[in-house]
Parts: C-alpha cells; sequence; structure tokens
C-alpha cells in the first residue's frame, strides 16, 4: 500500500499537508503533481506564489486544470517596494500579509457567493511567510485555513505547503509541522536513468490519521512531464526497528565459549552457596535452642509495695 499515493490522489484524508524540500531536492515538483490532482477534486485552488513568478508555476499544466487555478502573486512585488499590489489586485505579497494577517479572508473576497463550494489553498511556500512574519501568525493562518467558519459558504478541501528545512531553525519547524496532519520530508536521489525506471526522489511521510494511528513509510517517487506521480515501493520504517532483533549472534565464532549446557546450567543451579549454608544453619540451631523464659530477683534495696508502687519516691 502506496500512502504517498493515497495522499496525492485524496483517498487518505490530509487537511493540512507539508512538504519539506532542501536546496539538494527541490520539492517543487511534487507540488505541482499535488496541485494537479487536488484541481481535479475541487472547483477552485488558490495558490499563493512567493517562491517564483506565477506564470513559471502554471508552465505545464493543463488548460482545464489552469482554469480552476487563482494565482495570488507574491513574487513580483514582495514587500511593495514598487507599489504594484493595489487594494482591489488579486496578489497577496507579504506586505498584504502583515497588514490583514489572514490569508482566509483574502480567499472570501476574491471568491463570488455561491459560485463554488470546495476551495483547495497551495502555498509556494510557507518560507518566505515566516521569514517577513511572526512564527505564530504563520501558524494561526494555517489553523485558519484548516478551520474555517460555516459562514463563508465554502469549504477548504485541502492546504498544502512547502517548507525549506534547511532555512529554518528546528523549533520553527517543530511549530509548522505540529500542526500538519501530512509531513513529506524529500531526499535526493543520484541517478542518470529515466523517471519512470528509477526515483527522482526519496519521500519520507509521517501520516496522522483522524483515527489518531500514525503511519511512518518511506517511498521513492518520481515525477512525469503531466505532473504524474510515479512510486517506487518502499518501506514501512515502524519495521526497522524490529528488523534489528534477528542480527546474526556476536559471540558465535568465538575461540572461548561463553554459554552454558544443559547440564552445566543444571550443575550451577544445585550449587549452595556460602551465605545460603550460613543462614540455615543459623536458622536450624535457632530451632534447637528452643524458646526460653526469663526470671528477675530484686535486689536488697528494692521496696516494692503493691498497694502503694511509688512509696519509694519523695513526693
Amino acid at each position: 500500500m502506496s500512502v504517498l499515493r493515497e495522499v496525492v490522489e485524496g483517498r487518505e484524508s490530509a487537511p493540512l499537508v507539508v512538504i519539506q524540500d532542501t536546496i539538494q531536492h527541490c520539492g517543487m515538483a511534487l507540488l505541482r503533481c499535488m496541485t494537479n490532482q487536488l484541481a481535479r477534486r475541487v472547483d477552485q485552488v488558490h495558490v499563493f506564489v512567493y517562491d517564483k513568478a506565477p506564470a513559471a508555476f502554471l508552465s505545464g499544466f493543463d488548460p482545464s486544470i489552469r482554469s480552476r487555478l487563482l494565482c495570488h502573486d507574491g513574487w513580483s512585488d514582495p514587500v511593495g517596494w514598487n507599489g504594484l499590489s493595489e487594494s482591489t489586485s488579486p496578489d497577496f505579497n507579504l506586505v498584504r500579509l502583515q497588514e490583514e494577517a489572514c490569508m482566509l479572508q483574502h480567499i472570501a473576497r476574491c471568491t463570488r457567493p455561491g459560485s463554488v463550494r470546495s476551495i483547495g489553498v497551495v502555498i509556494a511556500s510557507i518560507t518566505p511567510v515566516v521569514i517577513h512574519t511572526k512564527i505564530a501568525a504563520t501558524a494561526r493562518e494555517l489553523h485558519q485555513l484548516v478551520n474555517p467558519p460555516e459562514a463563508l459558504g465554502f469549504e477548504i478541501a485541502q492546504v498544502i505547503g512547502v517548507l525549506h528545512a534547511d532555512v529554518h531553525e528546528e523549533s520553527i519547524i517543530s511549530a509548522i509541522c505540529h500542526q500538519a496532519s501530512t509531513i513529506l520530508r524529500l531526499s535526493h536521489h543520484m541517478s542518470i536513468a529515466p523517471v519512470t525506471e528509477e526515483p527522482m526522489g526519496y519521500c519520507e511521510l509521517l501520516h496522522k490519521r483522524r483515527s489518531g494511528k500514525v503511519l511512518r513509510q518511506k517511498e521513492g517517487y518520481s515525477v512525469d512531464h503531466d505532473y504524474g506521480l510515479i512510486v517506487f515501493p518502499g518501506e514501512i520504517l515502524d519495521q526497522d526497528i524490529q528488523s534489528t532483533l534477528h542480527q546474526p549472534d556476536p559471540t558465535a565464532n568465538l575461540t572461548f565459549n561463553l554459554s552454558l549446557r544443559e547440564s552445566e546450567r543444571k550443575a550451577k543451579e544445585n550449587v549452595v552457596l556460602p551465605y545460603t549454608s550460613q543462614q540455615q544453619s543459623i536458622q536450624i540451631g535457632n530451632n534447637q535452642r528452643g524458646t526460653g523464659q526469663i526470671y528477675y530477683e530484686p535486689d536488697e534495696a528494692d521496696d516494692i509495695d503493691d498497694e502503694d508502687p511509688d512509696d519509694d519516691l519523695d513526693i
């Protein structure tokens, strides 16, 4: 069972997916693949682009898929120096993100009431958002996207974001991934073979189901020219712990024996230890002595009067 394929195709519930990539292996191909599948399941996908131009992100998608993608440009004028982002523009740069601090409200303003019922959100990537805003504000943004109020008139089916893991500290990565239902940690695979024959990378998946069960799996993956997912057989990481229990015995080929034969083990059990023998002899001696009585002989100075026990006191 490929958990990665089920998450990408939407058969496994994953409200918030965080893709962790590095400079050695970019996660943009997998993000486009997941965006392609998400657009097939929902009415509209809002894409917040901060790492590259929207045209570069949209290139290669099928026209039917592109018609469902609404890009918010955070690349052309990210910090508002050029004054290109007007209040009526569909763009949503980092300055507006700091001022409004709510992607959900921006999505609601760009959505005509009653036009869509389900929406997907793609953030490419979360790293500029974290850098230009506080981590608490970014975590709040993600929480609002995953848990929108019913009064908006639409539901957010899934939120997908890329996080450059080699840019942030571990505490920031943990704060973002704490809210995620699915974490995809990508690593590179060096190969010159076609992507259909060998994986372009590996994905270590951590998926939290609604029942509380946590799945961990590592699979090879590739993305073809149509942004389709190719999965290579992987391994369930929980089985790696059990595999260490079946390692060869390191004492098997020694020149001396560290183990006991059955006859040696029985002889060892029949040996009476010195402290055990001493303890038994003391117990036997106590049993032979039996019980004793105490006799008291009063001195000459003792004046015992049963009627007045305190007669010898000067009161």
